[in-house]
């Protein structure tokens, strides 16, 4: 099907509702980009399901991989995406058939659809996370013991690499060593495979739930009626509402590979007085109600606005400020054994917490 404006609007809001992302600006700025180029050129993005491709038709993964660091001011030129898929096809000899999403949250969400509409390829239903992870090895594909390449990196200055690599933790190191070469992000190309491939092993649907969550949060409902809407439509298993009492934000240097900016929010909670405290490395890792865990990652820990229900962001965690924290089951996967070691709280550095729950 070919998305309509309204559907970007709502595809935005969920790709930062399911991420509660630091920095909503290149979400924004997304968005702006695939306004502009429908506009421009009288198109519209296409999505389809997996299953109207051809069991060998060849899909791949492209998304924004930074340094570690929050994106920096240098924009991209429009190329970058086009060029790396065309270094995948020249690899494998083969055209590129379909696209998707890096993860299912925040700028890379959405890219693909104006990737799409450059390069004529319509873009799949589906991710590799189904919510957002920091790492390029942290996927489905990697628990599937699937090849990450070859992968294909290109900058806003014009360079261009691609690096025949299968190990996804490898891949994750040289295209962060890229990234910062290059300014301090990359337009990455990875996870090549056959659609059939994609059906087994990939997060389905991934695309039109986040624009269901964006519908939700972007209607004039009142906010108890988005809770509920939430909960029946999208998987919703908890919200809590409580006022900010401390946010310490640190400023120590992460380990290679992990993402900055740890902090520990504490919140009290309206209606019962509890304290509530959330841990947050660039996205809410795990919130703890009177010091016992109630989620943590892989759980899907975000944020929406009392006063009118729209999507909240850790902007909006300032001292004093009320918010409704919400928490979403991850994929199955995630929660397996394996999934739990690749995505789940010892990933992250907390140790000693398990999972408050699976999904049902």
């Amino acid at each position: 099907m070919r998305l309509t404006a309204e559907d970007i609007r709502h595809l935005r809001t969920g790709s930062i509702f399911n991420a509660c992302t630091a920095d909503p600006d290149w979400c924004d700025e997304e968005t702006q980009r695939i306004l502009a180029h429908m506009e421009a050129h009288s198109t519209a993005p296409e999505l389809c399901d997996v299953t109207e491709l051809d069991e060998d038709a060849l899909v791949v993964s492209v998304g924004f991989v930074n340094n570690g660091i929050p994106m920096s001011d240098l924009r991209p030129v429009g190329d970058e995406f086009v060029t790396s898929l065309r270094l995948i096809e020249e690899a494998l000899g083969r055209p590129v058939a379909g696209l998707i999403p890096l993860a299912a949250g925040s700028a890379n969400a959405l890219l693909p659809l104006l990737v799409g509409m450059q390069t004529g390829l319509p873009v799949v239903d589906a991710d590799p996370m189904g919510r957002i992870l920091p790492l390029v090895n942290q996927t489905v594909f990697t628990l599937a013991g699937l090849p990450v390449g070859p992968v294909a990196a290109s900058g806003a200055t014009g360079e261009s690499a691609l690096i025949q690599v299968s190990a996804p933790l490898r891949a994750e190191r040289l295209l962060r060593a890229l990234a910062a070469e290059y300014g301090g992000w990359a337009a990455t190309a990875t996870y090549p495979m056959d659609a059939g491939t994609l059906a087994r092993t990939g997060v389905l649907g991934s695309i039109t739930r986040l624009m269901k969550m964006g519908q939700i949060l972007d209607s004039p409902l009142a906010t108890e009626q988005k809770h509920n809407a939430l909960r029946q439509s999208v998987g919703v298993q908890q919200i809590l509402r409580a006022r900010v009492g401390d946010a310490a934000w640190l400023s120590r240097p992460a380990p290679p590979g992990e993402i900055q900016r740890p902090a520990s929010v504490v919140l009290i909670e309206e209606s019962q007085g509890r304290l509530v405290q959330l841990e947050v490395k660039n996205e809410l890792l795990m919130m703890m109600v009177d010091g016992a865990v109630r989620a943590v990652v892989p759980d899907v820990i975000t944020m929406m606005r009392p006063i009118d229900g729209c999507v909240a962001t850790l902007d909006d965690l300032w001292t004093g400020n009320v918010v409704d924290i919400v928490v979403m089951p991850a994929a199955d996967p995630w929660y397996t054994p394996e999934g739990l070691r690749l995505g789940g709280p010892t990933a992250f550095n907390l140790f000693g917490v398990g999972t408050w729950g699976r999904r049902s």
